[in-house]
Parts: C-alpha cells; structure tokens; sequence
C-alpha cells in the first residue's frame, strides 16, 4: 500500500481525496496548508505526493520547489484550475510529475497515480527514458521517461539518419513533460521538416496533448491518440 500525502487548504476536498484514495488502495495522508505538509514530507516516506497549486501562505509552486530540491525522485502531482494549461505548465517545468484539474474526477486522479507509479517502476529497473525502433518503413522515437532525459543524444542519431519516410514520436503514459523537452522535440521536428520528412506525435494521455497544444508543438506535427493512428497518418 503506497502512502500518498495529499495537501490542500480546502477540508472537504481532503476528504473527497482520503475517500478515493482509500478505495483504490492507497495510505492517504492529509495536509490542510503548505507548511503542514511541508512538515509531514520531512518527517515520513511519501514517494508520491499530490498538491493544490492556489493556497495561502506557502502555496503549491513553493511545495514543489521544496520537495524536489530535497528529494526530486518524488512524483509530485500539483492540482490545477480548470484549463489552465499554462500554470499547469509552470509546475511542468519545476518538475512536477503530473496535473490534474479542479473538479477532481476520479478518472483523472487514478490515471494520474498509475503514470506516477509507472514511472516509480521504470526508474527502479533502470529502464531508458527514450528508445528508437522501426515500424513499417517509419522511424520511432519511444519516449517513456523525462522528455528532456537524453534527447540531445537522440536528436543526433535521428539526424544522421538518411531517407526517413517519416518520423513518429510516440510519447507512453508513464512519461512525464517539461518545457526543455518540449523545446527538444521542437528542434527535432523542425529538422524534419527541413528535411522534408513527415512527423507525427502519437499520445494517449490527454494532460499531455493539452500541453502540446498550448506550446504550439501540434501546430508542427498532428497528434495523434495512439501509434495506429500516427502510423496511418504517416503512410497515407
């Protein structure tokens, strides 16, 4: 049972997370305010932990600072306002794992627990964060970890490549989005298209694709919600 410490100035939404945490067989712990949680992260063992971006006093950006300067293997999953893609992206950037937004629906916070917990798994068995494989003629860049983690690497044997007929980049439920990545995959795609190569993006996640809308990289490559797709799109 994993112990998840939730923080959040608001009471009856702690109570809504305590519930929905327990049914799907978590240990939730529970903070009303920044500095409480603060306090119980420093004292306890919490490998994920869930946090409101809007409180008084130290609020979510701040929480997240802290936590992943202490210990930055913690997923950390802020909670945002409906659609605001662009705080959410703010809290991308200072690492956290993962967003969900304000209704909380219980769909969303358990897809957002089983990427977190993926990507516990991937890190313990030393997985890579990036693979690049064929699939019918096109060339596959796999992304399942950090999007910044060894793209610069990848991007070179990318572009070494002669004769593409086309790219797919497939990014995995379990990876996790920041704006150095985005900025990656921007290069790559550009170089592509300099090269007169099709690219395509195929990600099922829709946190993820709402992300690559808002920084402009679907206005490079279609996104697509699975490899099938993305696949056909490049083939024709």
């Amino acid at each position: 049972m994993t112990q998840v410490l939730v923080i959040d100035d608001e009471r009856p939404t702690l109570a809504m997370f305590e519930l929905l945490l327990q049914a799907m067989g978590h240990q939730p712990v529970a903070a009303d305010s920044g500095e409480r949680g603060l306090e119980l992260f420093e004292a306890g063992d919490y490998p994920i932990v869930i946090t409101d971006i809007k409180m008084p006093g130290i609020d979510g950006m701040d929480v997240l600072s802290r936590i992943k300067a202490g210990r930055p293997a913690t997923e950390v999953i802020v909670i945002t306002g409906h659609g605001d893609v662009e705080l959410a992206l703010a809290a991308l950037n200072l690492k956290a794992a993962d967003f969900i937004d304000k209704p909380i629906s219980q769909e969303a916070l358990a897809g957002a627990l089983s990427r977190a917990e993926q990507r516990i798994r991937r890190r313990s068995e030393h997985q890579p964060a990036t693979v690049l494989r064929e699939a019918e003629g096109v060339l596959v860049l796999d992304i399942a970890g950090n999007l910044s983690t060894d793209l610069d690497d990848v991007a070179g044997e990318i572009a070494a490549r002669k004769r593409l007929a086309g790219l797919l980049i497939t990014v995995s439920e379990c990876a996790s989005i920041n704006g150095a990545g985005i900025a990656g995959l921007t290069a790559i795609i550009s170089d592509q298209a300099a090269r007169s190569v099709p690219v395509a993006i195929a990600c099922k996640p829709r946190n993820f694709r709402r992300v690559f809308e808002a920084s402009g990289l679907a206005e490079l490559a279609a996104i697509h919600s699975s490899e099938e797709d993305g696949l056909r799109s490049l083939l024709g």
